[in-house]
């Protein structure tokens, strides 16, 4: 019978403040007439947002006439809406160029040459390390059961059938009897391209994801953008999208000289400098009063069309006077 592999990622995630003093001219003309979606009411809280990320075409609905503004957005959806966000911003039209065919696929191999498709892995959310901070590049790869006689040294990933990453067992870390670790590293270069945990955590749950799946081409787009492996991209692509991956994804695209800040105070609950750079430049708010951020919150279409239109139109966006 196969072993079923838990997997999960653990990177270090490192940021710089960047607070610039005017905000860019933005460069996003209508391209379409915005004629209403029949579940979005006339006068909606979300409507006038909307309609600004339609006519720039940045934003679409669901189908020709619905949009579906109660809707969890995916983190897939979340990635191209944003990738062709930054896509338009350089000039272009349409959407960033498509991933290679194949791309998606991974492969497991122990050391004794057993192989697991990564179909039949489930991911573990609490990662046990005991090293709290990784060297940049470097990511952990655990297999759950007790391995400890078996004697693997490494496992070797491979990724689209092109590149392969040779993960040694970590002795540090592989304390726990439950969790063994293998830590591997990957360069900026390769991580936009291969990116392998994002890969397997993909499939993980993930209720039909595939290779050649339709959001490869936008992962990899922002995965190649500078700052990318310091961000705090999301890792499995077809979870909800929380404010958090929200705000990891619009910090990553968003220029030094497209955010200045309106206000220096900053929310209680996180000190997550991408989500600082946003409350300080009036594109995301708190949840309450108090500012509070909530940041594991699931984000709805409705919502997040908002969050771009503060994007594209600098005065839409919100001061503590207003």
């Amino acid at each position: 019978m196969k072993r079923v592999v838990p997997l999960f990622l653990s990177v270090l995630l490192l940021f710089l403040l960047c607070l610039p003093a005017a905000a860019a001219e933005l460069d996003l003309p209508a391209v379409r007439t915005y004629t209403g979606f029949s579940d979005v009411p006339k006068g909606a809280w979300y409507e006038s947002a909307l309609k600004l990320c339609y006519e720039t075409g940045v934003l679409n609905g669901t189908t020709d006439t619905t949009f579906s503004p109660q809707e969890p957005l995916t983190v897939a959806q979340l990635e191209v809406l944003t990738a062709r966000f930054h896509w338009r911003l350089q000039g272009n039209e349409g959407d960033p160029p498509t991933a290679p065919a194949g791309t998606g696929q991974v492969t497991i191999t122990r050391s004794n040459g057993t192989a697991y498709d990564a179909a039949g892995f489930a991911r573990v959310d609490d990662s046990g390390l005991k090293d709290k901070t990784l060297p940049k590049g470097d990511y952990i790869l655990t297999i759950g059961g007790n391995y400890a006689d078996e004697g693997y040294p490494y496992m070797t990933i491979q990724v689209d059938n092109v590149k392969s990453f040779r993960a040694d067992l970590d002795k540090r870390n592989s304390y726990d009897p439950l969790f063994y670790m293998f830590r591997y590293h990957i360069s900026e270069a390769e991580y936009g391209q291969y990116d392998p945990m994002v890969r397997i955590n993909t499939y993980a749950q993930s209720d039909g994801a595939s290779v050649d799946a339709w959001y490869w081409g936008a992962d990899q787009y922002l995965r190649s953008l500078e700052g990318a492996m310091d961000s705090a991209l999301p890792t499995c692509l077809v979870d909800k999208a929380t404010r958090y991956d929200a705000a990891a994804v619009m910090s990553l695209i968003a220029p030094e000289n497209m955010l200045p800040a309106l206000r220096q105070d900053a929310p209680p609950d996180t000190d997550r400098s991408d989500v600082l750079r946003l409350y300080q430049a009036g594109v995301i708010t708190g949840t309450d009063e108090a500012g509070t951020f909530h940041g594991e919150n699931p984000l709805t279409r409705a919502q997040f069309a908002v969050l771009l239109a503060r994007l594209i139109q600098p005065e839409l966006r919100i001061s503590p006077e207003n």
